[in-house]
């Protein structure tokens, strides 16, 4: 391969690792709404870590929505008001309550966050929480893209 060419694949593999970083980093911050991906603020958050410092982030954590917390709010009414005429209709149904996974949220090692606001990057898919790590993982390839992207720009220009 000439010069030309190594510069040419390394402006496009730069360019390809920039884009993937920048939207990494867009999920992270919460600018993924602005293409179209849906942003939520969830409440009711359970984080099972207890091994947490402070500012570190979990891995995993649960929450509910404002539609799951009106749906579990009546789901829970409905087996209150069950449970009263146990007597005559026999013991209720446990309440089903619906209830979201939530990746890389940020917690202060002690308390769990009131809410934290998450980002679906694919429909159905799994809900990323606007977190300081995914922004730091995002920036490794948005970085390493841009130097390889001005790397390839050089030696096509020195040529």
């Amino acid at each position: 391969m000439t010069k030309d060419g190594k510069g040419a694949s390394f402006v496009l593999g730069g360019a390809v690792l920039f884009v993937l970083g920048l939207f990494v980093v867009m999920t992270g911050t919460g600018l993924s709404g602005a293409l179209g991906m849906r942003v939520e603020t969830f409440g009711r958050i359970d984080c099972d870590d207890t091994r947490t410092k402070k500012g570190q982030t979990v891995w995993h954590c649960f929450g509910e929505s404002p539609a799951q917390q009106r749906a579990n709010e009546a789901e829970r009414e409905r087996v209150a008001r069950e449970a009263l005429r146990a007597h005559v209709d026999g013991v209720p149904r446990p309440a089903e309550i619906g209830r979201t996974r939530i990746l890389f949220a940020d917690h202060d090692g002690r308390t769990d966050p009131e809410t934290i606001t998450a980002t679906q990057v694919f429909d159905g898919g799994r809900w990323y929480a606007h977190s300081s790590m995914v922004v730091g993982y995002g920036m490794i390839p948005l970085l390493l893209g841009a130097g390889a992207a001005a790397w390839g720009g050089y030696r096509l220009r020195r040529r």
